[in-house]
């Protein structure tokens, strides 16, 4: 499961045999065509009136034997994006697999069933053994949870008469990010705070520490050539160690509900990538919820899940920033 999906919830399996039949337009004539002839055969007793009968009563038994072989031993699964915005096209995969040995699958019609999301793929035809991928575009209008519930897997062939479908058990999860927007100017101070911060403790990093005597057997790189030459001597020097920055995004939703947390949540989720993007360590601290600092993709996919699934609180305790860590307080 990709790490933008959370648990799906356990479903009723539903069974292999369930089958729903519907008629379509030609499909509802064809049926009044062949009543009328039926009863035409059977008032007047003419045998070419009841071999047309015969021949449309066959075609109906013709077009649900083969309709029923397209659709079984077809299995779908369903793939989800690694991740998903409000507003941004996203792409869910449908998979397909047809298990038959020998019999072709004509026609399939694959699409979501109940469920937060609408969508299908056609498949024209999906031979024996074979296994094909189509795709939907959901394009989501709400951030947090979306359920995903059955799939459903229909045909219309060979006749156009019918649509026979068969549900399949495919419920899953998927977080919707907030929606990407601009993050907020920074102003003069904060450019000149940005980057790595030194610790007063000798290290890794570029500031100068301490100069000292060089000591034997160590690395040439840790010569200071300069100081060298005016003693006359090798002297070695220590470097200072440095940090990453340390940010913390604070967001207080007690005073936001409706479109104001949206647009506060947003304005946080933009915030909080872009400190990623420079390189610091990013916390998060909301209402009744924090995110210890961190970087990477992992830590953006967890602080972007933590917002999405963020909602209005009435009361509660303020959020509370790291100690030590620069804050960027996001006022709804």
């Amino acid at each position: 499961m990709n790490p933008a999906t959370a648990a799906a919830p356990r479903a009723p399996v539903v069974p292999a045999w369930r089958r729903r039949l519907t008629f379509t337009s030609l499909g509802r004539w064809y049926v009044g065509l062949t009543i009328g002839i039926g009863l035409a055969a059977i008032n007047t007793g003419n045998n070419l009136l009841f071999l047309v009968l015969g021949l449309l009563l066959s075609s109906i038994v013709v077009s649900g034997l083969l309709s029923e072989t397209s659709l079984r031993g077809v299995r779908v699964e369903r793939r989800l994006p690694a991740s998903a915005s409000v507003g941004a096209v996203a792409l869910v995969g449908l998979v397909a697999r047809n298990g038959k040995p020998r019999a072709p699958s004509v026609g399939l019609d694959v699409r979501e069933k109940g469920g937060d999301v609408a969508g299908h793929g056609l498949l024209l035809l999906l031979g024996a053994g074979e296994t094909e991928e189509v795709s939907y575009r959901f394009t989501p209008q709400r951030r947090g949870l979306h359920r995903f519930e059955q799939l459903e897997v229909a045909t219309r062939a060979p006749f156009g008469l019918f649509e026979k479908s068969r549900p399949l058990s495919a419920p899953d999860e998927l977080v919707v990010f907030p929606r990407r927007v601009a993050p907020a100017a920074q102003q003069p101070r904060q450019l000149a705070r940005e980057g790595e911060r030194a610790t007063g403790r000798a290290g890794h990093g570029l500031e100068v520490h301490a100069l000292r005597d060089h000591r034997p057997g160590e690395d040439v790189r840790s010569i200071h050539w300069r100081s060298s030459a005016r003693a006359g001597k090798l002297i070695g020097i220590d470097r200072e160690q440095e940090r990453r920055r340390q940010v913390c995004v604070v967001l207080d939703q007690r005073r936001a509900s409706g479109p104001l947390l949206e647009d506060a949540v947003e304005r946080a989720a933009a915030l909080f990538e872009r400190e990623l993007d420079a390189g610091a360590d990013v916390s998060l601290a909301v209402c009744g919820d924090r995110l210890a600092p961190g970087s990477g993709e992992r830590h953006r996919l967890a602080g972007l899940t933590l917002l999405a699934l963020l909602q209005d609180v009435a009361n509660g305790p303020a959020p509370a920033p790291d100690p030590g860590a620069s804050v960027l307080e996001v006022v709804p």
